[in-house]
């Protein structure tokens, strides 16, 4: 009899022991894959979250108008195709030849250099008559540009698509405020588009019709209207947008050409591009894919690559100050 009870007993405190060793095992489990679950999330989270990049893409839209002709659809206007035109929102190619594969659109102009001008004014208007609402920003560029334009995006950002402002490499000329280089690459806002396309382009008084070319003729026609020329530099004083290729544009190489004569603001001798460059001109057949992998493929150890946020947008009051102040901007070298 004594035997059987300590044999219960016995039992009894093995299968409670047991029931709490089970109890504590399942317990360890449940918070393991709660913990898993959790850390799973928070990197779905930040892997699928939007990047700079793709938040820029969708909140400053960029319709990218190439200038090109139907000899040059298969080579470099192909290349500005696969290369950074594909992170424009919207790319037409400005041709004087359709051609659906390409995205070249026949303006009806004549391939001559002097129709260049009228080229690029149909090409505006076609801009405005068919992607007006669509876009907040519209580029004008050659297809021997190449365009950063996720640094173009950032730049734009702060700055309200409704004001009359357009941006790129500043020349100076007869008329004070300047224009800016077709090569380089300008952007119009959409009320400097709505504004050239509604009281520039059919009056002859605003607007000439003429040979002349085609950058300082558009630059002429907007300031016409109250399209203010904008300041692109970077807070150093370094210009974004390069007329001529990064490689020319190097300390002690940049005087003596042509441009010299040509820079509305005296250029920094010892550091002559910015560290957010946009564009650059002169591109070779073989550079578009060299500034693709030095651009998005080469990686540099420890170095970020991106910012962690967007600069703020600006406010009406700041918006309209900033215009004031390039719309009283006169060339350094007049």
């Amino acid at each position: 009899m004594l035997r059987n009870v300590l044999c219960l007993v016995l039992g009894l405190i093995v299968g409670i022991q047991l029931t709490e060793l089970w109890d504590y095992m399942t317990l360890i489990s449940d918070e393991y894959e709660s913990t898993a679950i959790a850390a799973d999330t928070a990197a779905s989270t930040a892997l699928d979250g939007p990047s700079l990049a793709d938040r820029l893409y969708h909140e400053t839209r960029v319709l990218c108008l190439v200038l090109t002709m139907p000899t040059q659809h298969k080579t470099k206007a192909a290349k500005v195709k696969s290369t950074w035109g594909a992170r424009c929102n919207k790319l037409i190619f400005m041709s004087s030849q359709d051609d659906d594969a390409l995205g070249a659109v026949n303006l009806n102009v004549t391939e001559r250099r002097e129709n260049l001008y009228a080229k690029v004014r149909a090409g505006l208007a076609y801009a405005y008559q068919h992607y007006m609402e669509d876009y907040d920003w519209f580029l004008k560029a050659d297809d021997d540009t190449y365009v950063v334009m996720e640094n173009l995006r950032l730049f734009l950002y702060p700055y309200d698509p409704e004001a009359a402002v357009f941006f790129g490499h500043r020349f100076r000329t007869s008329y004070p405020h300047g224009y800016m280089s077709g090569g380089a690459g300008y952007v119009l806002s959409r009320d400097a588009l709505r504004r050239l396309n509604l009281f520039a382009l059919n009056n002859t008084k605003f607007c000439p019709l003429n040979t002349q070319a085609e950058d300082r003729q558009i630059g002429h026609c907007l300031l016409n209207v109250g399209v203010v020329a904008g300041d692109s530099r970077d807070e150093l004083g370094r210009e974004r947008f390069l007329p001529l290729s990064p490689r020319h544009l190097m300390p002690n190489i940049q005087y003596g050409t042509w441009l010299e004569k040509y820079y509305f603001f005296k250029p920094n001798t010892n550091d002559c591009c910015s560290d957010s460059l946009i564009s650059f001109h002169y591109t070779k057949m073989h550079d578009y894919d060299m500034y693709e992998f030095f651009l998005y493929h080469l990686q540099v150890a420890d170095l970020p690559k991106t910012l962690s946020s967007l600069p703020p947008r600006l406010s009406d009051e700041q918006m309209k100050e900033k215009l004031k102040i390039w719309d009283e901007q006169i060339s350094d070298n007049e």
